[in-house]
């Protein structure tokens, strides 16, 4: 185990070596053991010396989205009667994206044995949002479970988001599968205009193949709040399930395609400027010492091959007539 001020934290547990970085609270790797035997697999992306030394969140595994998920537009919304302002975090974008807790330090607890946790205090009276975050592993055997969760501790109401942000490996054999009832259109900044059907590029009901689909960034309501993951080459597949408080979710794969985001968040980005958009997925609004909270829970999984040979499918992700059985 690393010491706590290092600049990659390292812990144990079960099947499981997390990695944590406290700038930004990342989750820089979900190290695990092969149940055959043959050596380890990193959950999310890979990580290199170089993203660790960055200083940047989004160069590493996983960072935290609180007190807002993805972007919010001109930095600001109407609340309460009053305009609140909040920083506009990724010059010279004038909007601000995926909240505080990624550019705060994160102070990480003494751990158990399956459990661990990490926390932020944000303090900003004049935006109102004055609250302490926190994410904290709980693992078993079998999974890892991620827990994200806010306290707000100003004196007056405020509207609270959060998410989670996770890079998987990209490649010529990762596919994804997951369900949702609607999509959105955006604009050039990539905020959500207009709520619009699932069309057949965006639709991963059956799973697809992420080298077809490489620059897709698309923001899901309505979903199921489960995605099913598949590296045919590595031979390991995983699932994902999020708890119903993270009922939307952002898919976003880089135009490179070496890696892809299954994002589950608690509400539709901008949702704070958008009213109409409160069905599909919204803030919720917190008094003194009330909490939201939610989780995603990542299941790793072998791959028992029937048959040799990655077969050329857009549809091959996850489809029906797929017949690959678990390895326990």
């Amino acid at each position: 185990m690393s010491k706590k001020d290092a600049p990659e934290y390292r812990w144990n547990s079960g099947p499981f070596q997390i990695g944590i970085v406290p700038n930004g609270g990342a989750i820089s790797r979900i190290d695990w053991i092969r149940p055959d035997g043959n050596g380890t697999i990193n959950l999310l992306r890979p990580v290199t010396e170089q993203a660790l030394k960055s200083g940047n969140p989004s160069s590493l595994g996983c960072f935290p989205m609180v007190p807002f998920a993805n972007r919010l537009a001109f930095s600001q919304f109407e609340f309460d009667g009053r305009i609140v302002n909040v920083p506009a975090n990724r010059p010279p974008s004038p909007h601000a994206i995926h909240g505080f807790g990624r550019g705060a330090e994160w102070k990480i607890e003494r751990p158990t044995v399956d459990t661990l946790r990490f926390n932020h205090k944000h303090d900003d009276p004049s935006s109102g949002f004055v609250y302490v975050a926190w994410q904290e592993f709980k693992v078993t055997q079998d999974d890892v479970t991620i827990e994200i969760g806010v306290r707000h501790l100003g004196r007056t109401p405020m509207p609270y988001g959060i998410g989670l942000h996770p890079w998987f490996p990209g490649g010529e054999d990762a596919s994804v599968a997951f369900v949702a009832a609607d999509c959105f259109s955006t604009d050039d900044d990539m905020l959500p205009t207009t709520r619009t059907v699932i069309d057949l590029g965006r639709d991963f009901s059956d799973g697809k193949m992420i080298r077809h689909h490489m620059g897709l960034d698309v923001h899901y309501s309505g979903w199921e709040g489960e995605a099913e993951m598949m590296w045919d080459n590595a031979g390991y597949r995983l699932h994902l399930s999020a708890s119903d408080s993270l009922s939307n979710l952002q898919f976003y794969i880089p135009e490179d395609g070496k890696t892809f985001c299954v994002e589950p968040v608690s509400h539709v980005p901008n949702v704070h400027n958008h009213p109409e958009f409160k069905e599909l997925g919204d803030v919720m609004v917190l008094d003194k010492n009330e909490t939201l909270i939610g989780a995603m829970t990542l299941t790793p999984s072998l791959i028992e091959r029937p048959d040799s040979g990655l077969v050329d499918d857009d549809d091959i992700g996850v489809a029906p007539n797929r017949d690959y059985s678990l390895v326990d």
